[in-house]
């Protein structure tokens, strides 16, 4: 198992309000990080697109999600049965600080227009 101080560009997201972990990203991206990966399983996986969003529409806004990786873990229960328990790692980058968002507009596209006699 990878230790957490070997990866210091990961935000684990679990019980703490969602702010917590959007604080987090930010303190990351402006410590120099030119990526951080959020990683959530289970009941947390909706607060980690949340704080995704958050911080992409609030935050951060030149900041890009270059790939999301969906999975599952085998777990023993405290009873002892065994299940799944469904996982996200959500890898976001720093874009150029003036993009405002990850899709840029092509001004350049041209229109034909038709007209009937």
């Amino acid at each position: 198992m990878v230790s957490p101080m070997s990866q210091p560009n990961l935000v684990r997201i679990g019980k703490k309000p969602v702010m917590n972990y959007v604080t987090a990203c930010v303190t990351l991206f402006n410590s120099g990080n030119g990526t951080v990966m959020v990683r959530a399983r289970g009941q947390a996986i909706e607060k980690a697109i949340d704080t995704v969003q958050m911080l992409r529409h609030s935050f951060l806004k030149y900041v890009l999600v270059k790939s999301i990786n969906l999975g599952s873990e085998d777990v023993t229960r405290y009873d002892g049965t065994r299940g799944n328990i469904s996982t996200i790692e959500i890898l976001l980058s720093r874009g150029g600080e003036e993009d405002e968002g990850e899709f840029e507009e092509d001004e350049s596209i041209e229109t034909e227009q038709t007209t009937t006699p």
